[in-house]
């Protein structure tokens, strides 16, 4: 997706599932956002423990507020906090309708480097720390993404 950097915005925010919110919801939450986010042109990551969620969208401003506004106001988010919002001059997440990762498959190592701490809570992290955290997960995911279909192709031949 190319953008114009007039155009790309990016926002950040961290919020938390609300009682009675579980994995099915968050499976029908990544469903929508894989299936809608591209005719929105909309890219981003997310990142989950039971601490809380990060999460990182980015596309055109309206879209990006359009989302952010549905998240908001969804009965299973609570305590959305905004981390960072604004112009961005380029897509961080530009192979993934909604990269995702949940913090206890994430390196322990990673998550020190970026702040986190032993236990992933999403509201600590500054906007570079969230975004160096879902850039390195989004990299790591597709890096094993892509060894699992290089197995299933050994496998078939």
């Amino acid at each position: 997706m190319s953008d114009s950097t007039e155009s790309l915005f990016r926002l950040i925010y961290a919020s938390r599932m609300s009682r009675g919110t579980g994995p099915k919801d968050i499976e029908g939450i990544l469903e929508a956002s894989r299936r809608n986010n591209p005719s929105l042109g909309v890219t981003g990551a997310l990142c989950y423990s039971v601490r809380g969620f990060v999460q990182c969208l980015e596309g055109d401003r309206k879209a990006v507020n359009d989302i952010f506004r549905r998240i908001v106001r969804d009965s299973r988010n609570e305590e959305v906090t905004l981390i960072s919002y604004g112009p961005a001059p380029d897509r961080r997440f530009a192979e993934w309708t909604m990269a995702y990762v949940r913090a206890d498959e994430v390196d322990q190592a990673l998550l020190a480097r970026h702040g986190a701490g032993r236990e992933f809570d999403p509201y600590g992290l500054s906007a570079d720390q969230a975004l160096g955290l879902l850039e390195d997960t989004a990299r790591e995911r597709a890096a094993f993404l892509a060894l699992q279909k290089d197995k299933l192709t050994v496998r078939e031949e």
